[in-house]
């Protein structure tokens, strides 16, 4: 089976051929046969050997879909006599887009893989859509864990509170927050606090009191978690030792934000 880097060299060794059959025609428009072939054989090329890498790597948002577009308006445009123009837009704008697909597959290959839980991978598939930032801070999380080299796992920790952070804040913004029927700001404090907004999201899911219960639970554990973390950073005396401990906190705090992220993304 062709490699998708070879495949994206051929496909963009064709556009440029493509590009070239196009140009050279004295006619203003291009009849059907003159480039269904070709278009087609790219077209093939890219959704059958590229596109399910590419579509597993996501290194920006959006590329994908960008390419795909292209793939398509150059199909539809051949199924009628068009303009020369409409070709040769097209293609100028797939280039790019070729060119960073074969950088993003490269990237990826060489960086390490991850070895992905079913709600792990979940998560971070809908936090790229839902807040392309905050999906880096998680992967970032589970490829310190995973590597386990670590000699402060502080960074680590707080990732993933500012990853359930940045979640909440973005499910619960404080206007729709104070709001609510019966909201009251909590004494010495000048906006809701973070166990508030998951009250706040679960309820208007109408989630059964328990689950909310639980979910308040999980976020109260996960910060004294992140805080002992932090103290224990300062108090240590031997670093070898505390760090095998800190890894086994984090661990634990990851099982809490993973469950908390399920809950507040609904994932199943």
């Amino acid at each position: 089976m062709t490699d998708a880097l070879t495949a994206l060299d051929k496909i963009s060794e064709d556009a440029g051929k493509l590009g070239e059959v196009v140009d050279r025609l004295r006619t203003k428009m291009v009849p059907p046969p003159v480039v269904q072939p070709i278009a087609r054989i790219m077209a093939r090329a890219y959704f059958e050997l590229v596109r399910p890498e590419l579509d597993a790597v996501k290194q920006r948002a959006g590329l994908v879909e960008e390419i795909d577009f292209v793939f398509q308006a150059l199909l539809q445009l051949a199924t009628a006599s068009r303009e020369k123009e409409a070709y040769l837009g097209q293609l100028a704008e797939l280039r790019p887009y070729l060119m960073e697909a074969t950088i993003d597959v490269m990237k990826a290959r060489g960086a390490s893989r991850l070895l992905l839980s079913g709600t792990e991978r979940a998560i971070l598939e809908t936090l790229a859509k839902m807040l392309p930032l905050t999906s880096v801070s998680y992967e970032q999380a589970l490829r310190d864990l995973s590597q386990g080299k670590r000699v402060s796992w502080r960074g680590t920790a707080n990732e993933l509170r500012e990853v359930l952070r940045e979640v909440i804040d973005y499910l619960a913004p404080d206007d729709k927050v104070t709001a609510a029927p019966g909201f009251q700001v909590e004494l010495g404090q000048n906006a809701p606090t973070q166990k508030q907004k998951v009250r706040f999201i679960l309820r208007a899911r109408r989630s059964p009191s328990a689950a909310v219960a639980v979910a308040e639970a999980s976020l109260a554990t996960a910060e004294e978690t992140v805080a002992t973390l932090a103290r224990s950073t300062y108090q240590r005396t031997n670093a070898s030792t505390h760090t095998a401990t800190d890894r086994s906190e984090i661990r634990k705090l990851k099982g809490y934000v993973d469950a908390l992220l399920a809950e507040l993304l609904e994932i199943s």
